[in-house]
């Protein structure tokens, strides 16, 4: 039994050298909730990984932001400290412009044209190509659904939102496009506004809706209004030195877990956004009100030909509106 031991141990050695890969855990860094949508299939995203590769990449995952917010954690993987993390296309914009055209309010008007435009292979190349300049790797997006607007007092049409303080993520493109809209654009973190909303320094927030429950913004923010303006993507992003770590048969589990996890990820933050905001009726007592969405589309349409004219947005931009059977006007 001794003699059989040693033999399996040797050729467990025997294999890892083979494969050129060792047993290694990789952190991952997110800033959401573990049971959001984003939490789940990063959640998955990791078993997956662990599996198809027999415990040679195992990921660990901090989420909730313990290892600082997008930006705290972006930078640390630039660097080669954090291996792996969840970046949104707001703060990516910061880095590379053409992050900034899929951020564009009213660029994706149904989910269907999200998914033709998200899987276009140039639309892919324009957001990907750029990143070894900026020393990250992006393994691909996940789709985190309609952001629409809530508030903590009554709005009954578009009229009712001027002057109001909303949240927004530090994004250049966020920012105009809620001023365009008439309203008080307020650059806030995303663990503070609970407490925000709660002592009145922003009356509501630019958001997804299923964050009324999943984060209980809906015991503070009563108003859900579907205003569907963008689709923010989240990304998922690596660093170099991650992805020089791996040997290429598991850079491809972790490349092809990701792809089939990015594909299904449109239809599960759909499914789950509904399901979540119906939560926040039932259980919180939001009100969900419909508004008149025509005002705002029309309130934006400079956004588009300020980016028709930027060097680093323009082709994107035409590629999409191609995709989506538009006319830039």
């Amino acid at each position: 039994m001794k003699v059989s031991r040693k033999i399996l141990g040797l050729a467990c050695v025997l294999a890892a050298f083979a494969t050129g890969a060792e047993a290694k855990t990789y952190k991952l860094a997110h800033n959401v909730q573990p049971d959001s949508t984003a939490g789940y299939m990063l959640s998955e995203f990791a078993e997956r990984v662990e599996e198809g590769t027999d415990g040679r990449v195992k990921i660990k995952i901090f989420a909730n932001g313990v290892l600082g917010d997008q930006l705290d954690y972006f930078s640390q993987i630039q660097k080669g400290v954090i291996d792996l993390g969840l970046v949104n296309s707001a703060a990516l914009e910061n880095v590379i412009p053409a992050y900034g055209v899929v951020n564009l309010p009213y660029i994706f008007r149904t989910s269907e044209e999200y998914g033709a435009v998200m899987a276009d292979p140039g639309v892919k190349a324009a957001l990907f190509d750029e990143a070894g300049k900026h020393s990250f790797v992006p393994l691909g997006f996940l789709s985190s659904g309609f952001r629409s607007i809530y508030t903590t007092s009554p709005v009954a049409s578009v009229d009712d939102l001027q002057g109001k303080k909303l949240r927004t993520m530090s994004s250049e493109t966020y920012i105009e496009m809620l001023d365009r809209f008439g309203t008080v654009p307020t650059p806030l973190s995303f663990g503070e506004l609970y407490s925000g909303l709660q002592q009145g320094v922003v009356d509501g927030a630019e958001g997804g809706l299923a964050g009324l429950w999943s984060a209980k913004f809906g015991e503070v923010a009563k108003y859900a209004l579907e205003t569907e303006q963008t689709r923010l993507t989240d990304f998922v992003v690596a660093s170099q030195k991650f992805e020089d770590s791996l040997s290429a048969e598991d850079l491809e589990v972790v490349n092809s877990v990701f792809a089939d996890i990015s594909a299904r990820s449109i239809e599960i933050a759909d499914r789950s956004e509904a399901e979540d905001l119906q939560k926040a009726v039932d259980q919180l007592g939001v009100e969900v009100i419909q508004i008149d969405k025509e005002p705002l589309m029309k309130s934006v349409e400079p956004m588009y030909a300020e980016a028709a004219e930027d060097p680093g947005k323009a082709a994107l931009l035409e590629a999409i509106f191609a995709i989506e059977g538009r006319e830039l006007n």
